[in-house]
């Protein structure tokens, strides 16, 4: 895709100075609302990485993995396989324009650029034996991340390093908007490619779809809530480092227990506060797990099983994915899913004879 201006941006993503855990979940994590929090690192010495020497210096010899983008890739079909090169290469390589869709993301944070970029006080929020994880984003103008969203359900926290990088994202309530679940193996991603959208069908869809849009200058921290949907261009060539903060019991039993779909994606959004949670919740939550703890006589039946009864606990709950299909492959998910309801009910009534 050819890079896009910044000026095209809704830019309509809040800018906070850095607040303090509780008030971050509460105002934020908890509603799944996305914030940029500014001057959180302006006096450490991660702010020393936005000069272009310093970077060259400091991280020129670190090896990194560079491959395509891995859900652009799957998308087609493909695996992406990764090969390595130094910082300075591929950076080199970024600004002279010669790195078109080559990534380093999802790396894990290497020592050399956590000694600029500590843990911010956020990682303490969650359960603690969940853990966190840091990883780093790297890719040059033009790039982008194809519109998908993490089915780890984990709060994700973006800080800026150098670049600016446009961030598109969208609550689960629009998920019927998005075109999900194409390929069905990959419930995650969006069969829409907002890469190959011109500018002024961009902006109508994101009114349309009640985006949240805004490009994140250096030095800056978006928060992404979990459960949004998202999708990343790159304005310049760019390093983020990501911080994925550990779930409420809810979120992780959601993301560990139940096979990935878009429905289990409303229900997380529905538990992201668990001060929120009703007897109508707590039901639904208490069927999920007699149904993943139960006896199955395999693991596709019992895929299916837990699938169709998140399919069910969003109708019930009146989360905004219930309802009429929204596409064809979702037609032939319900009636592939129906089918294994069939089988194993039978199953299950020739187990008792």
């Amino acid at each position: 895709m050819a890079v896009r201006a910044a000026g095209d941006s809704l830019q309509n993503v809040e800018r906070v100075p850095a607040v303090s855990p509780e008030t971050l979940d509460h105002r934020h994590l908890r509603p799944g609302v996305p914030v940029i929090l500014t001057g959180l690192y302006d006096h450490l010495p991660a702010a020393e990485l936005r000069d272009p020497a310093t970077v060259r210096r400091e991280l020129g010899g670190l090896t990194l993995p560079i491959r395509a983008n891995p859900v652009s890739e799957l998308l087609q079909g493909r695996t992406p396989e990764a090969r390595t090169m130094t910082f300075g290469e591929i950076h080199a390589r970024m600004a002279a324009g010669l790195a078109a869709a080559e990534f380093c993301i999802e790396h894990d944070t290497p020592d050399e650029l956590t000694a600029f970029i500590p843990p911010p006080p956020y990682v303490d929020l969650g359960e603690p034996d969940d853990g966190w994880a840091s990883h780093l984003f790297l890719a040059g103008p033009g790039d982008a991340t194809h519109l998908h969203f993490d089915i780890d359900l984990r709060n994700v926290l973006t800080y800026q390093v150098f670049g600016r990088k446009r961030y598109v994202l969208f609550d689960p309530a629009e998920t019927r908007k998005l075109a999900p679940g194409t390929p069905a193996s990959m419930c995650y991603a969006s069969a829409l490619y907002l890469e190959h959208f011109g500018p002024e069908d961009l902006t109508s869809f994101l009114r349309y779809a009640n985006a949240w849009d805004c490009v994140l200058e250096p030095g800056e921290l978006l928060v992404t809530p979990a459960t949004a949907w998202h999708y990343i261009e790159y304005i310049e060539t760019a390093l983020s480092v990501t911080f994925r903060l550990a779930r409420n019991p809810y979120l992780r039993f959601l993301a560990e227990a139940l096979p990935p779909s878009v429905e289990v994606q409303s229900l997380g959004a529905r538990f992201r506060d668990p001060d929120r949670v009703g007897p109508a919740e707590a039901d639904a939550f208490a069927e999920l797990v007699d149904a993943a703890t139960g006896r199955h006589p395999d693991q596709e039946a019992r895929a299916a099983a837990l699938d169709l009864l998140a399919v069910e606990l969003c109708r019930r709950l009146g989360l905004a994915i219930a309802g009429p299909a929204y596409h064809l492959d979702d037609i032939h998910r319900h009636t592939y899913m129906t089918r294994k309801r069939s089988a194993f009910a039978n199953r299950r009534v020739a187990a008792r004879r």
